[in-house]
């Protein structure tokens, strides 16, 4: 088992990481640089849609982003408005209410991933390849097993 300091350490800088990648001041400034109109809300959802294929129910985002169902409905609105996304209904249940990206939504979340990975050059540009390649390996590890033992 690895000793409480060791894993303190982790959290820690675990912690300090996503609270300041994932503040509104820094989802605002990824936006700024990827040139989408859009807000820190939006921003989660393009994500979230992009890794669900580009499709997915209001209520799946709602879960997924333990967001309720009103708030999603409020940044949906806000998300058609600037042609991001679109309702769409699914051919099994005409009833069913699907939320799908438009080519504008695509052309978003590639926009948003271009600036994030632009940002991450700039704070990893004294880092040895190699340093980056092992770093990445270890946080995709650490990822599968946060999914594993928490997310099912």
């Amino acid at each position: 088992m690895t000793s409480d300091p060791s894993l303190t350490r982790v959290l820690d800088a675990f912690g300090m990481i996503v609270g300041r990648w994932t503040a509104v001041g820094m989802q605002d400034l990824i936006l700024e640089r990827a040139g989408v109109e859009a807000d820190a809300a939006s921003m989660t959802l393009l994500w979230e849609l992009a890794r669900a294929g580009g499709t997915a129910r209001p209520s799946y985002l709602a879960q997924i982003t333990h967001t309720s169902a009103s708030n999603i409905s409020k940044v949906l609105a806000r998300m058609t408005a600037w042609g991001l996304v679109e309702r769409t209904t699914e051919p099994g249940d005409l009833r069913a209410v699907a939320i799908t990206l438009t080519p504008a939504g695509q052309r978003a979340v590639e926009a948003i991933n271009r600036a994030s990975v632009d940002m991450l050059g700039e704070v990893m540009k004294d880092w040895p390849e190699q340093d980056i390649d092992q770093f990445g390996d270890l946080l995709n590890r650490f990822a599968q097993s946060v999914r594993a033992s928490f997310l099912g």
